[in-house]
């Protein structure tokens, strides 16, 4: 038993003599952070110009207003709702989003 306990005793512990191993995580950690931030920027810019290019294009819908009243017309006499002038406007307005 003793001899057990004088070779635990006699087992080196290892233990970094420098700190490189704290260093390179942070390197990589900076370096991921960095690679990302890139990353995002080009996909924003590309957001920006999407969206730079949808504001440019005339807005044309496939229908006017008097085809669409009808439509809405239709479509509130079919479920028997009563309507005005005014809420179809309101309507319109909305899909146009204004």
């Amino acid at each position: 038993m003793n001899k057990f306990l004088i070779t635990l005793a006699r087992i080196p512990k290892c233990q970094p003599r420098f700190g490189f191993a704290d260093v390179l995580k942070d390197k990589d950690k900076g370096d991921e952070k960095v690679y990302f931030t890139k990353e995002d920027q080009k996909l924003m810019q590309k957001l920006l110009k999407k969206m730079k290019e949808n504001n440019e294009k005339p807005k044309s819908s496939g229908s006017n207003d008097k085809e669409d009243k009808e439509d809405l017309q239709k479509i509130f006499s079919r479920y028997r709702i009563n309507y005005t002038d005014a809420l179809i406007e309101e309507v319109l307005n909305w899909k146009r989003g204004d």
